[in-house]
């Protein structure tokens, strides 16, 4: 492990009065090392974007009922590598989904790329596994 470096890093003010609520209600005192920590898992469950190969995995999205339709051509275009999906009804308004992928992480990234540039797209959560090379 290496040495620990000081810097300074802005937040949005929910973001950080989340953080602090968070602390409070679990008994921590030591924002830094949370923050170290929350990134650290951030980086290591998306280091697999950066690297090559076949992966599986699922996206799931939480988006505006309104969206449902360009999502689905989206999908189409993606049959490749989508190998199953499921959609459910939040409420009136909101909907989530969960996309199950195997394939090359290059053409899984065009696809999250996609997602999360889409109006109506509220979050884009993902998590993949490798399974071999191509």
């Amino acid at each position: 492990m290496g040495g620990v470096i000081k810097t300074g890093v802005a937040f949005r003010k929910d973001t950080l009065d989340k953080l602090e609520a968070y602390m409070k209600k679990m008994g921590l005192t030591n924002r830094s090392k949370i923050i170290d920590e929350a990134l650290e898992v951030f980086l290591t469950e998306r280091s697999i974007l950066m690297g090559t190969g076949k992966v599986g995995g699922a996206i799931l999205l939480y988006f505006d009922h309104d969206a449902e339709e360009e999502l689905t051509h989206i999908q189409h275009d993606f049959l490749d590598i989508i190998i199953s999906n499921t959609h459910a009804h939040i409420d009136r308004d909101n909907c989530i989904e969960a996309i199950l992928v195997k394939g090359d992480i290059g053409r899984i990234k065009e696809l999250i790329s996609l997602l999360e540039r889409l109006k109506g797209v509220k979050a884009v959560r993902y998590g993949f596994f490798s399974i071999g090379q191509i």
